[in-house]
């Protein structure tokens, strides 16, 4: 039969293990510990102890030469001002009809592809109460005809004068 040996006696290396261990846990505990106070109470550990004052650096440094700055010389001209024709097609914004677009009669197929699906004219005076004349709000085909001296503003489409 074989015997098993069942003393409470432990193994050599077992107890020279333990101190090792039992004073690794009192360390960190220990540790730990000290780390919280000071973490909570900074002045406990040391209440005598002064902050420090902060320093003050002044760094100077050279300035950056100024850059070069080339300007082209006006062009030369007649002396007499540029005839500018009105234009026949346009889009978003507001014009001043008979300078920067004709008099006449536009349309426009709709709205223009990637915008909001709307197509918007509107004819304005310049005086009165009421600066609309006329207006439109569509998603389809659009056309008005404007005068001389009105103003003529569009949103989401392009208008082409009508011949």
């Amino acid at each position: 039969m074989t015997s098993t040996n069942w003393s409470p006696i432990p193994h050599a290396s077992s107890r020279n293990a333990f101190p090792l261990v039992a004073g690794l846990a009192v360390a960190l505990t220990l540790g730990a510990g000290v780390g919280v106070v000071a973490a909570t109470y900074p002045r406990a550990l040391g209440a005598n102890a002064v902050p420090p004052v902060p320093a003050t650096v002044t760094v100077t440094a050279e300035a950056a030469p100024a850059p070069t700055v080339t300007v082209p010389a006006p062009p030369v001209t007649s002396g007499r001002a540029a005839v500018v024709t009105p234009a026949d097609r346009f889009a978003d914004g507001t014009y001043l009809v008979g300078t920067e677009v004709e008099a006449g009669s536009y349309r426009s197929p709709g709205p223009v592809s990637g915008g909001n699906g709307h197509c918007y004219w509107a004819r304005l005076r310049t005086d009165g109460v009421s600066k609309i004349v006329a207006d439109q709000l569509t998603t389809g085909a659009a056309r008005f005809t404007t005068r001389k001296g009105e103003y003529v503003q569009v949103a989401g489409c392009e208008f082409a004068r009508s011949q």
